[in-house]
């Protein structure tokens, strides 16, 4: 198989470092934290480290108690929102802020208010938020955390915000409690939650890809240590053909003399036969055939890979 040059890999943040941030003095600001579970009880607590004033909430109390870190535990939605400029929503899914929300006491607690929801979620959930919050007289930031708890308030962590550039803007030192990489994406409120699944699906689709490989130089007898001592090489491959790609896509024109769809779908097909004959499940490799193919399909063989993004949308 031809391939573009190796590039160098630069180690992920959480190999690098994961401190603490320094908080820089900033004004305390009243915040409720909606939600104690692992994600929401690390939010609270980085809040209060900066020095904020800081509410919990969780439909079960004990749980909400036990956040400590400077928390205050309330047993009422309505009494922990009341009052505060901030609120931070942090749930199990967007069904759940749904029904918290929609007692008219709450409703009306909240108005006024900043929400910030960090719920995982889709952009359709988004808009769904953004309109109950419009329809109540709520500020309202749909949000995105690329972080697992243990990193809240490290370098490691990434939090992705869409909606108002004012409202952003009048909170924004206030976030940076629990991510100084605070990153406005997007007026569209859905583009926070857009950007995150697009980073998760490169990343559990990678992380897929990378397990099945192993498995494939372990049924061949090869020690998977092998492979993974390549890995800047398969990270090299795959961030310059990402950079190539994004200007490609830009323009609409897939053309170079690098290496064809061709050559990287009979590429393929040795991966889809090497699962098979090693009695691995080849369902993955034959997935990635059959995108690639389609593109072949198309007329776009002679094109370089990253042609098959313009297959993607006739799925």
């Amino acid at each position: 198989m031809c391939s573009p040059p190796r590039a160098p890999v630069e180690k992920p943040a959480f190999a690098r470092n994961n401190r603490r941030l320094k908080m820089p003095s900033i004004r305390s600001t009243k915040i409720a934290v909606i939600g104690s579970g692992l994600m929401g009880s690390a939010l609270a607590r980085a809040f209060a480290a900066a020095g904020h004033d800081v509410a919990v909430w969780n439909r079960t109390h004990s749980k909400a108690r036990a956040v400590g870190g400077g928390t205050v535990a309330f047993e009422d939605l309505g009494e922990a929102v009341s009052g505060r400029e901030l609120v931070v929503v942090s749930l199990s899914n967007y069904a759940a802020c749904a029904e918290l929300f929609s007692s008219q006491a709450v409703a009306s607690a909240l108005a006024g208010k900043t929400m910030v929801q960090l719920t995982s979620g889709s952009p359709a959930d988004a808009r769904s938020g953004l309109e109950w919050a419009r329809a109540h007289g709520v500020g309202y930031l749909d949000a995105a955390i690329l972080a697992y708890p243990a990193f809240v308030a490290t370098d490691y962590a990434t939090v992705f915000y869409a909606g108002s550039r004012s409202v952003f803007d009048r909170h924004s030192e206030t976030l940076q409690a629990i991510a100084k990489n605070s990153v406005y994406v997007d007026e569209k409120i859905g583009s926070a939650a857009t950007l995150d699944c697009a980073i998760l699906e490169a990343y559990y689709g990678g992380t897929l890809a990378v397990l099945h490989a192993a498995a494939m130089c372990k049924a061949e007898g090869l020690d998977p240590k092998a492979f993974f001592a390549q890995k800047n090489s398969f990270l090299g491959l795959i961030s310059v053909t990402a950079d190539a790609a994004q200007g490609m896509i830009e323009n609409n024109d897939f053309s170079g003399n690098q290496c064809s769809l061709n050559t990287h779908v009979a590429a393929i097909e040795h991966i889809v036969r090497l699962s098979s004959d090693a009695r691995i499940s080849a369902r993955f490799p034959q997935e990635l055939l059959e995108n690639y193919r389609r593109a072949l399909s198309a007329g776009l063989g002679d094109k370089e890979l990253p042609a098959v993004f313009s297959t993607l949308s006739n799925s």
